[in-house]
């Protein structure tokens, strides 16, 4: 084939495609990924009484990715990723100054998950 013809190949294709769209394509069809959103399920353990030392806390759930992050009473806290239903955090004395219940959610791909309370009991 000549570098006309095969130059006119190509303009053909590309007018054609232009103006017919690519086959087997159908425009009104949009693709993207789901996420459902993490959700917290149960909190290991779930409570300790104040004053109480340090711990690391294991957060399970479901849909949690590498960037997630448990916020302690909205606090964002330093989180370990060990799988999609498994997370742990460090508590440290400071976080077990006050007796009471702590709000602990999830953050992870934009999303939020429910909350799920710790309990900081009185000694």
């Amino acid at each position: 084939m000549s570098s006309t013809c095969l130059r006119v190949a190509v303009v053909f294709t590309f007018a054609f495609t232009l103006a017919c769209g690519t086959p087997g394509v159908n425009p009104n069809v949009s693709f993207g990924s789901h996420f459902s959103p993490p959700a917290l399920t149960m909190l290991q353990p779930n409570t300790v009484p104040v004053n109480s030392t340090p711990f690391v806390m294991t957060v399970n759930g479901q849909n949690f990715g590498a960037d997630a992050i448990v916020f302690w009473n909205n606090l964002p806290q330093r989180t370990m990723f060990v799988s999609a239903t498994e997370l742990q955090v460090s508590i440290t004395a400071d976080d077990l100054t006050t007796f009471g219940l702590i709000q602990v959610h999830v953050q992870t791909a934009g999303q939020t998950s429910n909350t799920v309370t710790f309990d900081v009991t009185a000694q």
